[in-house]
């Protein structure tokens, strides 16, 4: 590709975030209706939320590849990456959980009873929750702080893979859902909780990272 026609299309790596971040509540929404509906396994409901958001979680690796390939690196597309991600799996982690809920308690007569009868997914879900979207956030405050104290923090093979772990761990739990197999559903999930240990795990590096002084190697 000339540098004429890659100017003219650096735009592209953006726009795929941006349709990611598109993506996310649909995928989380159809996801939820799917567990919370009486006969929303292997529904069309269900195969849409596999699809879009296999596709959304694929588009992570779409717009480093399309940025890296155009030249099109930017501080923008940087925060559209990022936000696109935590999008995705903060609203797909509570579709899940809520969804997985009204489908534990059927006999209740609303998602609030569905929760009061069943507290122990409500709190696993919620642990989920904290350990993808908040040690992220926790995490980007920390590097943050470090690099205006000039420590910089690099990320661990384990911190750059741990998001692609949990999407796949999502993906398969929605494909179990969606073709009415509860052994994939359930390795997805088994999946899910280490991914959401792998980001525990880094989240505790960043913090003793942080802590460091400049003048030791972070």
């Amino acid at each position: 590709m000339i540098a004429g026609e890659k100017t003219a299309v650096k735009w592209l790596p953006n726009a795929v975030s941006i349709i990611r971040l598109a993506l996310a509540p649909v995928a989380a929404w159809l996801a939820f209706a799917a567990l919370s509906t009486p006969g929303g396994i292997g529904s069309d409901a269900a195969v849409w939320a596999f699809w879009l958001f296999t596709g959304s979680a694929l588009t992570d690796w779409l717009d480093g590849w399309l940025a890296r390939v155009l030249d099109a690196r930017s501080a923008l597309g940087a925060k559209l990456d990022l936000w696109g991600d935590k999008l995705l799996v903060a609203l797909m982690v509570v579709a899940l959980t809520l969804g997985w809920v009204s489908l534990s308690a059927p006999g209740a007569g609303s998602l609030g009873e569905a929760l009061l009868a069943r507290p122990l997914e409500l709190v696993a879900g919620l642990a989920v929750l904290a350990a993808t979207t908040g040690r992220d956030a926790l995490v980007t405050r920390l590097r943050a702080e470090a690099e205006a104290r000039g420590i910089t923090i690099n990320p661990t093979f384990m911190a750059k893979t741990k998001t692609a772990v949990i999407m796949t761990g999502m993906a398969i739990i929605l494909g179990g859902t969606a073709f009415g197999i509860y052994l994939v559903a359930e390795l997805g999930a088994i999946i899910l909780v280490i991914g959401a240990a792998m980001s525990v795990w880094t989240g505790i590096g960043y913090f003793r990272a942080a802590r460091q002084s400049p003048a030791q190697d972070a």
